[in-house]
């Protein structure tokens, strides 16, 4: 049982030392720096394509770490994978100091964990009063008079000046504002012409039994007459009011979307004509049903509202 323990360690092992052979670590730093300067330090890494490396956490006394970069290269067959870590360091204590070995740990694809160690690396650090054999401060020079203009008056004169030319233009422009000319407001459009001949028929729907009893029968009608005259007009695009009963015939003939034969509106017109030349009476049931022709008249030739979705075309 114990030899077998131990083959597979040997086993392991040979296979850890197998591995190390394919990867290395290199160290470049300065032979020589300045006590406080940065130190650029140059950590190279070699190994296998699928390996990822990386500087674990580590004391890097009597230096500090301030930085650190990484680049990536492969290499041009695309069996190996270079790593260059560059490494900033200080160090404040005069000397000669190692660095390292820095700890390098690399990871393969499968899951394989190498730690190689970088070669150590002596600095001398100097400091730059190394040349004096007993350093002093400086002693304190004389005072100097300083003269300094200053301009504090200046700007906040220039900023009240600056502030009241603000205001004296708000003041102008409001005064301008409110007495310049304004544009009328635009009419409201007018109503529809079918709106309108409904209003007026209505009108004389009510006047109607007074205008009979008083005798205004011929007069009554003639208002009738143009409210239908002057829609037709309107709707079609002609002077309805200025026309013969022949001449809006021959328009409404020639009109799209009528919603009624011409002959209808002609007829009604006619026998508005009757009673206006001819002196033809008119009964009261005769008048109440010319009112309700006209009102049938302006409401089939009016525009047809499109049907709602869903609802009843």
């Amino acid at each position: 049982m114990r030899r077998a323990a131990t083959i597979v360690a040997m086993w392991f092992l040979l296979q850890s030392w197998a591995a190390a052979q394919n990867r290395s670590v290199s160290l470049e730093a300065p032979l020589e720096s300045t006590l406080g300067d940065p130190i650029d330090v140059i950590l190279t890494v070699t190994g296998e394509s699928s390996d990822e490396a990386a500087v674990p956490e580590q004391s890097f006394e009597p230096f500090e770490i301030v930085g650190k970069k990484l680049d990536v290269q492969s290499s041009p067959d695309g069996s190996g994978k270079t790593f260059t870590f560059e490494l900033r360091l200080l160090c404040f204590e005069v000397g000669a100091h190692e660095l390292g070995p820095i700890r390098v740990r690399i990871t393969s694809a499968d899951g394989e964990l190498v730690t190689l160690e970088s070669e150590t690396w002596t600095i001398e650090v100097h400091s730059v009063l190394a040349n004096e054999p007993d350093p002093q401060l400086m002693p304190p020079s004389d005072p100097i008079a300083v003269e300094q203009d200053d301009y504090r008056l200046l700007v906040a004169l220039g900023a009240l000046l600056v502030l009241a030319l603000g205001i004296l233009l708000g003041w102008l422009f409001m005064r301008w504002w409110n007495k310049r000319e304004r544009p009328e407001p635009a009419p409201p459009p007018p109503p529809p012409p079918w709106e309108t001949a409904l209003a007026e028929l209505r009108v004389h729907a009510e006047q109607r039994e007074s205008a009979i009893a008083e005798g205004r029968t011929e007069q009554w009608v003639d208002a009738v007459s143009d409210s239908i005259r002057g829609y037709l007009g309107q709707r079609f695009g002609f002077h309805g009011l200025e026309s013969t009963t022949d001449e809006i015939a021959e328009r409404l003939a020639e009109a799209d979307s009528l919603g009624i034969a011409p002959e209808e509106a002609v007829g009604f017109l006619g026998q508005c004509d009757l009673v206006k030349f001819a002196k033809a009476s008119l009964a009261d049931e005769a008048s109440h049903a010319l009112i309700e022709q006209a009102l049938a008249l302006v409401d089939r030739t009016r525009p047809k509202k499109p049907p709602t979705e869903g609802g009843p075309a």
